[in-house]
């Protein structure tokens, strides 16, 4: 033998594919040869596989179905069954009743002697009831044997245990039945007691003893009751039961039919399912084949009629060969499309030249387009400058409408409150002088007006303030339940006047914060809740939660609509008083509450329904220190201060509000003096004898002045003379936040009109009992209100409901 041959395969094509690299069989099959042979390869590959699928399909289906049949099946032969043994289990409890009040048995417990003559042969004839194999034993009262049916086998005989178990049935006094398990085989052993008419205990009784699979006339059944141990299934079993419906002599027994069987029929299923289907898919696979192999070839002519004037064009050239077009399939479509092709060779540069020109127009159109896009985004952005602009200017409009209202609002209040300032103190002035004339009844009602719109400029005056920002909270410990008790002693009368139950929880939280600002807020909200409740009760109380305490105020009032709960906050809105009835407020008390609320850092909010009532909560994020309970002291009747003797300059420029002054300032037993500006007044001062003791100044005087000018003029006077500077009051009815803060800014008591008669005896009776430093003035400190312990005016307002 020669050496094998080292180096490269000299029989081998330089390009051929490697070995390893080689397709698989299956690969070749499908990628090389005809069309028409891979067609057909691959609508058989596709055939096999369908009929695998649908073979999969057909087969769990039919098994499903005939598992469902043969379940059914198994179900029908056993209620069949059960129903025979039934009638079987019945019938032998019938007979062996009636056989126990025959009375050839009667006889034969009175007359032993004969019963081989006539009471073996009566048994003898019971050895099957219903064919069905019966042992039976008749005995006396004490369970001793008189005669038997004669039937013993090696498979149903009576056993002593037997005649034990009836002897104590025979003790109960009453029929009996068992299931006993005797040699591997399972019997029905029963009782029937002979009872007659002489006496209620049993005479004798009838033993009767049964094999239950005799019973079953079905091969494959079985009998067991509620006492057998439950036997485990195999994996491919299936079990019927079905229960016995017997006699009451057997019923306690709970005997029930059990039928087993296979749970599919899976033998007869192959036997003739899998072979017709297989001949079936066979004789599908070789027609699909053959009729692929057909179908290809036809469908691929036109491809080789293609594929061969390819071959002559590349060869010889294009000299107007067509392709000949069969149809109209896909294979047409290539035909034509080849045959288009053809006809356009020869104008390709042609149709370059015009896509050329195309190009060339198309760009230009696209630049038209880019500088009309940049025009219309330039003027867009000149459109959104203008938007904006004009948005800058609306709002701008919007402030100084803003500021024109409030400043309207202020110029309003300051001008109401000036006849307002003369009514009021000339009605207190003509109460006093009338005494108790028949009129003053009507001065009473005069003076009820005034207070309403007293109340209504105070409570502008307050939302002035507030907006202002003159007003400074005072931080203290504050006993949360002296507050509670306080509203509870005030309002619970009020209230019952109305029907309505007002209670307060009691508490003992101490908190940091400004007493005053903080009872203003909880009062105007109980007010709120008595104005809108006309049944039922209002709950004041707190609750403590994580780092924040909850005071809430419910009520069973009218409940607010879902659409105003947004507005209930807003200035003079009320949203049941559409004819503005002063009994029901003025719509300010919530505007007030939620300015002091965010004035003092809390949160106020409303949960309501209507109909059913509202829940305000203030939320006070602070922490709550327990502290002990701290007893409301009883408020003092408040009496007006006995003003005493003295002297009082007033310095207005309305003359009804001088007047009104001079006059209440003179019947409360003080001398005044009244002028219309400062130098009015250093003139009238100058002819006094003694320096007064009180002066109370307006605001704002004619031409400009101002009262805090006309005080420094008359401080400044008594200085040179020597005297003492007098108590100083200035007198405004500004609500404009810019006045309010340079009024504040004074350092002097601020009243703010109009004014009460106990707030001008008030005065005087501290301008005699102040000391040298009652004039807070000399050192621009704030003023204390003696009687409210706050900041003048300003700060007192808020203590009033």
């Amino acid at each position: 033998m020669s050496a094998p041959m080292s180096g490269p395969d000299p029989f081998r094509p330089p390009n051929a594919i490697p070995p390893s690299a080689a397709p698989s069989v299956t690969q070749r099959m499908l990628t090389s040869g005809r069309l028409a042979r891979r067609f057909a390869l691959v609508s058989l590959m596709l055939g096999v596989l369908i009929a695998i699928l649908i073979g999969a399909s057909l087969y769990v289906v039919s098994s499903r179905h005939l598992a469902g049949q043969h379940l059914a099946n198994v179900e029908a032969n056993a209620n069949l069954a059960a129903r025979q043994t039934e009638g079987l289990l019945n019938t032998l409890a019938t007979t062996v009743r009636d056989l126990a009040d025959n009375s050839v048995l009667a006889t034969a417990l009175v007359d032993s002697a004969g019963k081989e003559t006539y009471l073996v042969p009566f048994l003898g004839s019971f050895n099957h009831i219903a064919s069905v194999p019966v042992a039976i034993v008749f005995t006396d009262f004490e369970g001793d044997p008189i005669a038997d049916n004669g039937l013993q086998s090696a498979t149903l005989s009576i056993e002593p245990a037997d005649m034990a178990w009836l002897r104590a049935a025979i003790a109960a006094g009453k029929p009996a039945a068992t299931v006993v398990h005797q040699n591997g085989t399972h019997y029905l052993l029963a009782a029937e007691m002979l009872i007659y008419s002489r006496t209620s205990s049993p005479e004798g009784a009838l033993l009767y003893k049964v094999l239950l699979d005799s019973l079953v006339l079905h091969p494959k059944a079985e009998l067991r009751h509620t006492g057998d141990e439950p036997q485990p299934l195999a994996p491919d079993r299936i079990a019927v039961t079905v229960p016995l419906t017997v006699s009451d002599r057997l019923s306690a027994l709970g005997i029930y039919l059990r039928l087993e069987a296979p749970a599919t029929p899976t033998t007869a299923l192959l036997s003739w399912m899998l072979p017709t289907y297989g001949m079936v898919a066979l004789a599908a696979l070789l027609a699909i084949y053959i009729g692929s192999r057909a179908v290809g070839s036809h469908m691929t002519r036109s491809l080789r009629e293609l594929e061969r004037l390819a071959g002559s064009i590349a060869t010889d050239g294009f000299t107007g060969q067509r392709a000949r077009v069969r149809g109209n399939d896909e294979v047409s479509a290539l035909a034509r499309g080849f045959n288009a092709m053809l006809d356009h060779i020869a104008a390709i540069q042609r149709e370059r030249e015009m896509r050329a020109a195309e190009e060339i127009t198309i760009q230009r159109t696209l630049a038209k387009r880019a500088e009309q896009a940049r025009a219309e985004a330039e003027s867009a952005r000149n459109e959104a400058e203008r938007s904006r602009q004009e948005a800058v200017m609306a709002l701008m409009a919007a402030e100084r409408a803003n500021a024109a209202k409030t400043h309207f609002l202020a110029a309003a209040s300051h001008d109401l409150r000036q006849p307002v300032q003369s009514l009021v103190l000339l009605t207190s002035a003509l109460a006093m002088r009338l005494g108790d004339h028949p009129a003053s009844t009507l001065v009473g009602s005069l003076e009820a007006s005034m207070d309403a719109l007293c109340r209504l400029l105070d409570a502008i005056l307050d939302i002035s303030k507030l907006d202002a920002g003159t007003v400074s909270p005072s931080v203290q410990a504050v006993s949360l339940g002296a507050i509670f008790a306080r509203l509870e002693e005030e309002y619970r009368l009020r209230a019952a006047e109305k029907g309505v139950a007002f209670r307060s929880v009691p508490t003992d939280v101490t908190l940091n914060a400004d007493p005053a600002l903080l009872e203003r807020i909880i009062r105007n909200l109980v007010e709120n809740a008595l104005r809108y409740t006309d049944r039922g009760r209002i709950l004041l109380g707190c609750r403590r939660g994580s780092g924040v305490l909850r005071i809430q105020i419910f009520d069973t009032g009218i409940g607010i609509q879902p659409e105003h709960l947004e507005r209930i906050f807003h200035e003079f809105y009320q949203v049941s008083n559409p004819a503005r009835d002063r009994g029901k407020g003025l719509g300010l008390g919530l505007a007030i509450v939620e300015r002091l609320a965010r004035l003092l850092g809390y949160r106020v909010h409303v949960a309501s329904r209507p109909n059913r009532g509202s829940c305000f909560t203030l939320e006070i994020p602070m922490p709550a220190l327990a502290a002990p309970a701290i007893a409301p002291a009883a408020a003092a009747a408040e009496q007006a201060p006995q003003p005493g003797r003295g002297i009082a300059l007033v310095i207005d420029d309305d003359p009804l509000v001088r007047e009104g002054l001079t006059l209440l300032i003179e019947d409360l037993g003080w001398r005044a003096i009244a002028a219309d500006s400062a130098g009015h007044a250093l003139h009238l001062l100058r002819m006094q004898p003694r320096p007064p003791d009180l002066v109370i100044a307006d605001f704002r005087l004619e031409a400009g002045a101002t009262g805090l000018q006309a005080i420094h003029a008359v401080e400044a006077a008594l200085t040179e003379q020597g005297h003492a500077a007098p108590l100083s009051v200035v007198l405004t009815g500004d609500t404009a936040p810019e006045r309010i803060v340079d009024a504040e800014a004074s350092g002097y008591r601020i009243l703010h009109k109009p004014i009460a008669a106990k707030e001008v005896a008030r005065l005087l009776s501290d301008a005699l009992l102040g000391g040298p430093d009652r004039n807070p003035g000399s050192s621009h400190g704030p003023s204390a209100d003696p009687a409210t312990g706050s900041a003048g005016r300003s700060d007192s307002a808020f203590m009033e409901g």
